[in-house]
């Protein structure tokens, strides 16, 4: 019987899946990196045997630009140990929008909204007319919560 990494490596070996063995390879490059540059990458791709790799902010890339030189002797040490990603000759980095643009993860939020738990049985022993009648309201938007 076959283990599960043989059946695995099957498949990453198999050309349909060359895209996904291509983008775990990247995965495993994208950990090797400082983590100053780790932290900013957003998402990264390959085309044309260019690396490229989407940032947050522009403040990581200029970040990826003063490190440069490291992150190209990481990936020809990656290259030299791993025989992947032999097809990455460069790597290139583009901010993926403006830094005034909040992105959608951050704006969207969840508001979340409970059943009513209360009755709205209760006496009103208020003897200051206001605060009776606060009192009521209250009530009254209770039962028409449930």
């Amino acid at each position: 019987m076959k283990k599960a990494s043989e059946i695995l490596s099957h498949l990453w070996n198999n050309p349909l899946y060359q895209k996904m063995h291509q983008r775990q390879q990247i995965q495993h490059f994208v950990a090797m990196l400082p983590l100053s540059v780790r932290q900013g990458i957003h998402f990264c791709y390959s085309k044309n045997g260019i690396l490229f790799f989407a940032l947050k902010h522009s403040c990581f890339k200029q970040e990826f630009d003063y490190k440069l030189t490291i992150i190209k002797q990481l990936l020809k040490d990656y290259q030299k140990i791993q025989k992947k990603l032999l097809g990455i000759m460069d790597l290139k980095a583009f901010v993926r929008n403006s830094p005034y643009q909040k992105s959608l993860q951050d704006s969207t939020y969840e508001v979340a909204c409970y059943g009513e738990l209360s009755s709205g049985e209760f006496r009103n022993f208020a003897k200051n007319k206001e605060i009776y009648e606060i009192l009521e309201r209250i009530k009254k938007a209770i039962l028409c919560n449930q």
